[in-house]
């Protein structure tokens, strides 16, 4: 039977998949965390900014197991569904944070005596913890749904039930109250006939402090006024910094007592206190808050996930639950999907309006009917946002989290792949369009069919026939490979005739074509009007050129008059 003490557990890997976790592949070093905007996502999701390293890397790392995806849905369930249990747990997390730090045993200066203060300290936590998580676990009763809240339970009954930590919890409080009452020691110093200190040794410790000198040494011989804390004379003192004394400060207040020679002596002679504390705390070493204190930064990622889930909710727009496919099913089908990052920036600067008509939602289709997908529309007309929500969606769902819509069936990925437009740089050798084809081809050198490629604008940076018959070859390549794609172009030329397409070039993933859709409206002075609705259907091969140079005052029209209003040029003849 497994020893009660030696038992863990993580809300984010169910049992032996935690071995898998260092084999996951991470986003942390790819252009995917940039693209997708992941520190910023990270921020949003952290219930205090300590969090936000840990809460990147679980975004970062993209579990591709549909058995823990699911479990930890399971956990934010629970989150979401039992009164009171985000706000139970939250209140536990300084006590985990401060369990973590006294557990931690790499700091400078230590010694035998403080180690043993330290780990009864930690032990004393350690104790409290236990009992407090135990009880509000049990209090949520069969509320509890998830195998990780309910496994964490188990293992916290075993432990508080375990016969050596009830024999702990008995005998923590009077060797904490030995060492915490000590305030003073008693020295005793032999001299010579010569009155020169030999030798000394320990006397006493007390738990009252020594007071400072009042009495003559005749008073103290003769008994008057007697009393045995009160000195005589001065002897030594921590004496304080000085500035350029060159001598190490303590606390910001003098020196290390340590540094003191009499004081030096006196700590080694306090050693000797330290070890029979150390060798009752040894019987104990078994018991350690390490389980627990891991336990810290998962339960705030999932207390930020569920805050967040509340807060969309509450100011009218959707949040699913994904359904968690198979892999090799290769689907993501959103209901009413919306970009995460754009929601959470909405969601800053109006806490408590309703959002549900200000964010556009949109439907993801990828499937057997269609994964590589050309989307064309007018410039800002929401294909990069289109385009990033997608990643979101993806990294959301793999993450445990629930995605931004109404309804979803997602297949996990085993990487995903940007190629947004970068800065150019002078220093690149190969100029902006040898960097676009290098990093095109290092996408094609490490995905799979079970990958998701996201391309932004890709090939932009060469003419338009040029760009034009490089992303055919990109896309037939794509297709061959069968991997789900969103090709975001200003190449409405390459989403024609996709039938003839399909049918002419080898692979099982179906090319289709998305479109940013615009409506015309002749009465508003411009061209169109963006809706911001993704649906699939021909390129319209329609460019909001115009509209943005009117916007700017580039049209031809602004600009003649401009040059007229300041004699630049004559004015037109009828």
């Amino acid at each position: 039977m497994e020893d009660a003490t030696s038992q863990t557990i993580s809300l984010l890997w169910p049992g032996e998949s935690a071995n898998a976790a260092a084999k996951v592949p991470l986003l942390r070093h790819d252009r995917a965390v940039i693209d997708l905007g992941l520190d910023g996502l990270a921020g949003w999701l952290s219930i205090e900014p300590r969090y936000n390293e840990a809460t990147k890397t679980i975004l970062a790392t993209l579990c591709d197991q549909p058995d823990v995806i699911t479990y930890r849905l399971d956990v934010l369930d629970d989150f979401l569904n039992c009164p009171g249990l985000d706000a139970a747990l939250e209140a536990q997390l300084p006590a985990l944070a401060q369990l973590g730090y006294i557990g931690d045993a790499h700091r400078p200066m230590e010694t035998q005596l403080h180690q043993a203060v330290s780990r009864l300290g930690e032990l004393e936590l350690y104790v409290v913890c236990v009992r407090q998580f135990r009880q509000l676990l049990v209090a949520a009763g069969d509320a509890l749904r998830s195998t990780g809240l309910r496994r964490l339970r188990d293992v916290l009954v075993a432990r508080e039930a375990d016969p050596s930590f009830q024999a702990l919890a008995a005998e923590l409080p009077t060797l904490g109250a030995e060492v915490r009452n000590i305030r003073s020691v008693t020295i005793g110093i032999n001299l010579d006939p010569q009155l020169l200190p030999m030798e000394a040794t320990l006397l006493s410790i007390s738990a009252q402090r020594f007071k400072g000198p009042s009495a003559s040494l005749l008073g103290k011989l003769l008994g008057v006024g007697h009393d045995e804390y009160q000195g005589i004379a001065p002897l030594h003192s921590v004496p304080a910094a000085s500035s350029g004394s060159g001598i190490p400060t303590h606390n910001g207040q003098g020196v290390n007592p340590l540094l003191v020679p009499l004081f030096k002596d006196l700590n080694d002679v306090l050693e000797s206190v330290a070890k029979p504390l150390l060798k009752v705390l040894t019987r104990y070493i078994k018991h350690n808050g390490q389980f627990l204190t891991t336990l810290e930064a998962q339960i705030a990622f999932y207390l930020g996930a569920a805050r967040l889930i509340k807060q969309l909710r509450a100011v009218g727009l959707p949040m699913c639950r994904p359904d968690v496919a198979p892999v090799d099913e290769r689907v993501c089908a959103v209901k009413d999907a919306y970009n995460f990052n754009l929601a959470l920036r909405l969601l800053d600067r109006h806490p408590r309006a309703d959002l549900s008509r200000q964010v556009i939602t949109n439907d993801v289709e990828h499937g057997s009917h269609g994964r590589v997908f050309i989307l064309t529309g007018p410039n800002q007309g929401g294909k990069t946002t289109y385009t990033q929500s997608v990643g979101l969606l993806q990294v959301l769902c793999q993450a445990g989290l629930y995605v931004p819509g109404s309804q979803a069936r997602i297949s996990p990925v085993d990487a995903i792949f940007t190629h947004f437009p970068v800065e150019e740089r002078p220093s690149l050798e190969a100029g902006r369009l040898g960097e676009e084809v290098k990093r095109l081809g290092d996408i094609f050198t490490r995905a799979t069919r079970h990958s998701l490629v996201l391309l932004n604008e890709s090939l932009s940076s060469t003419s338009p026939g040029e760009g034009l018959y490089l992303a055919r070859d990109v896309v037939r390549a794509l297709k061959l490979l069968g991997t789900r794609v969103i090709f975001a172009t200003h190449l409405h030329d390459l989403a024609v005739d996709l039938d003839t397409f399909n049918t002419a070039h080898p692979g099982d993933a179906i090319v289709v074509s998305l479109v940013a859709r615009s409506v015309q409206e002749a009465s508003s002075g411009v061209q169109a009007r963006r809706t911001y609705k993704i649906q699939p259907g021909p390129p319209e091969g329609l460019s909001f050129a115009r509209d943005i140079a009117t916007r700017y005052g580039l049209s031809f029209e602004q600009l003649e008059k401009a040059l007229q209003e300041r004699n630049a040029i004559p004015p037109r003849v009828a």
